[in-house]
């Protein structure tokens, strides 16, 4: 039975993701863009909270005025099948999301990533690839006002945690000399659809963490401010899992 609910969640999650980002993909096109923001915030942001409901789980969210009108980089954790849904269901105007190469794979995905204006990374294996998408953002990042949100994490085993940090965001963000903002996601462990596994209901979310400058940061000390913003995520993910600490 846990299997066939597991199974019906995924077969609405995607066909709602098809039709919506369908939709959403050609009025972007037939517009050149200029519908881009009003599809992410008017069709993507209520399919992916609906898509949630129907599966199972309340949803709550910072209000869009909580949010900065500059120019930052969001970075999230990123452990549960769901995190998706959850940040597409933000409805961020003038943002880009960062996605891996890896998730071509799955059509309604992509259908509605590319509604949404996401870069897809190159994954580490192809190195040469990877460093001219980050050149590339980062110019992106220095020529307009977008934000750009990504992963710390990356592509890694998914568990229960907060895994190791990546550095190329964080060089981008210093480099295009732009703030951090930390998007933590909550999902209880017991709600998690790690693996495509049975989740019980219940109530998952993001919340806005302090926002971080990298004006005073140097390439010289990257590495200890990586941590540093890590340990902003396992001090939430710590008080949050009490029972269930990470390190």
């Amino acid at each position: 039975m846990k299997i066939l609910i597991t199974i019906y969640r995924w077969v609405i999650a995607l066909t709602i993701m098809t039709i919506t980002g369908g939709v959403s993909l050609l009025l972007v096109l037939i517009s050149f863009g200029v519908l881009r923001n009003f599809c992410v915030k008017h069709i993507i942001r209520h399919s992916s909270r609906f898509i949630l409901r129907i599966m199972g789980f309340k949803s709550f969210y910072p209000k869009l005025n909580e949010f900065p009108t500059h120019q930052v980089l969001y970075t999230f954790n990123h452990n549960a099948e769901q995190d998706i849904f959850i940040l597409t269901g933000l409805g961020l105007p003038n943002l880009r999301f960062i996605l891996s190469e890896k998730t071509w794979i799955y059509i309604p995905l992509v259908i509605s990533a590319l509604a949404a204006g996401t870069r897809y990374i190159p994954q580490k294996k192809h190195a040469k690839r990877r460093l001219k998408f980050f050149v590339d953002t980062t110019r992106f990042l220095k020529r307009t006002n977008y934000s750009i949100a990504a992963s710390s994490e990356g592509v890694h085993h998914h568990f229960h945690g907060i895994a190791p940090f990546n550095k190329g965001i964080y060089r981008m963000a210093l480099e295009a000399n732009i703030p951090i903002v930390p998007l933590y996601i909550n999902v209880p462990e017991a709600n998690n659809m790690n693996a495509s596994k049975y989740a019980n209901n219940g109530t998952i979310g993001i919340e806005i963490l302090d926002e971080i400058s990298t004006k005073d940061w140097t390439l010289e000390n990257l590495d200890k401010h990586i941590d540093d913003v890590r340990k902003v995520f396992v001090k939430r993910f710590n008080q949050l899992n009490p029972d269930n600490k990470t390190q």
